[in-house]
């Protein structure tokens, strides 16, 4: 519905979309492969909030902060600001890896242009084997066409 695509290494079937407090459509999907989850959440924001770098990653780190609550993360390396996707030269990325209560490892990366933002996760029971695997995946986002 958004015309925003991800890379999955396999079909998490339809995308389940929700509404967050500010009426912007919250989409998120996920799936399972070698063990290790695949989950895309992509925000559909109700009013852009432009294009300043600032508040791009403003808005980044306080939704990875509050997705740290969701998840119960209990340590994190600390975000990693400063990239960019070849496909959208306007929009920032943020990247961080975290482990939760249980265990788990989480690698993480977000994108955010003013209109959309979105957050890969990439998570298992321990590091993800296969690093080039893991890159293509974190940066696989791509915003719709304009």
């Amino acid at each position: 519905e958004t015309g925003c695509k991800v890379y999955l290494p396999a079909d998490p079937g339809a995308f389940e979309k929700s509404l967050s407090e500010d009426d912007s459509e919250v989409y998120t999907a996920e799936t399972i492969h070698d063990d290790f989850n695949f989950a895309a959440i992509v925000v559909k924001f109700s009013e852009p909030i432009g294009k300043d770098t600032e508040v791009l990653n403003d808005m980044i780190t306080s939704y990875l902060d509050f997705l740290q609550t969701q998840f119960g993360v209990t340590g994190s390396a600390g975000y990693g600001l400063g990239h960019t996707l070849e496909s959208a030269p306007d929009a920032v990325g943020v990247i961080d890896y975290w482990e939760d209560a249980d265990g788990l490892q989480y690698a993480i990366k977000s994108w955010c242009n003013g209109d959309f933002l979105s957050v890969m996760l990439l998570y298992g029971a321990g590091e993800y084997p296969i690093f080039n695997a893991q890159q293509m995946f974190l940066d696989s986002f791509r915003f719709p066409e304009e």
